[in-house]
């Protein structure tokens, strides 16, 4: 089966982020099909460009984007990865289309693909947008409130499927009137495996550290933006001084708000 994948934010391993699209990917290579990855590049401008990763053929948009941009800037991001994505989909074969969020705009190239080649697609619900962004205060505007609402139900009634990452997802998913038969809950996983370093690396890294050593260690990785709420972390950190003072805090990531902690 030919696959069309559009995931603004793909990456392997050896970036930074969230691998789950490369490790589905991946996998559906290995079970026979033909997977065409259609991301961005966040750090360069120009011509789309091709690599092939594990056997997945993947077309890099370059599109600058950063969390730490403003509104504006991150919405302009959002559409020119919308426009230039939808072209390249549209002319590539396929069998099915597979759109992930977030961004809830993946489903414009993913609409257009699965008209113009008239074939399925398949959403894949990441976070429950727009309500994630209405909740933390980005969309205030009433009109643009309701304009949010309608796009999210019309990249639902397009789809002939949908994924959902957690069943509360789900439940925002049915409670637009999708059919909850349609739905299909696949929650995030770790490969082990990859976690399986030597305890000599550990404390080899350990030691580089004055302020570690052997201490106890409480591990944050991940972005840190305003949706995320690693102050929680900060504030943890100032309670257990009166608990332990010998207990360390480790942030690592990137993020609008890395400076704010």
């Amino acid at each position: 089966m030919r696959i069309i994948y559009l995931h603004q934010y793909f990456v392997t391993p050896e970036m930074n982020g969230g691998t789950r699209s490369y490790e589905f990917a991946k996998r559906l290579v290995a079970a026979g099909h033909q997977v065409h990855m259609i991301t961005s590049d966040r750090t360069k401008t120009g011509e789309p460009y091709e690599t092939v990763e594990a056997g997945i053929r993947v077309t890099w948009i370059p599109v600058r984007y950063s969390n730490r941009m403003g509104a504006f800037a991150r919405i302009r991001a959002f559409i020119t990865f919308a426009v230039r994505s939808a072209l390249i989909a549209a002319r590539s074969e396929a069998d099915i289309i597979f759109a992930t969020s977030t961004p809830l705009t993946i489903a414009i190239p993913g609409v257009y693909a699965k008209r113009r080649r008239k074939v399925p697609m398949v959403f894949e619900v990441r976070d429950p947008w727009p309500d994630m962004l209405i909740g933390l205060g980005a969309i205030r505007n009433p009109f643009i409130k309701f304009a949010a609402h309608r796009f999210e139900r019309f990249a639902y009634r397009n789809s002939e499927r949908i994924i959902a990452l957690s069943e509360g997802m789900k439940e925002v998913v049915t409670s637009t009137g999708y059919p909850q038969e349609r739905v299909t809950v696949i929650p995030n996983a770790s490969d082990i495996h990859r976690f399986g370093v030597p305890a000599s690396e550990g404390q080899a890294f350990r030691q580089q550290f004055e302020w570690l050593r052997n201490r106890k260690l409480v591990l944050y990785a991940g972005t840190i933006g305003t949706a995320n709420g690693v102050d929680y972390l900060v504030q943890t950190a100032k309670a257990m001084l009166a608990i332990d003072d010998e207990v360390r805090f480790l942030t690592i990531g990137t993020g609008g708000q890395k400076q704010a902690h």
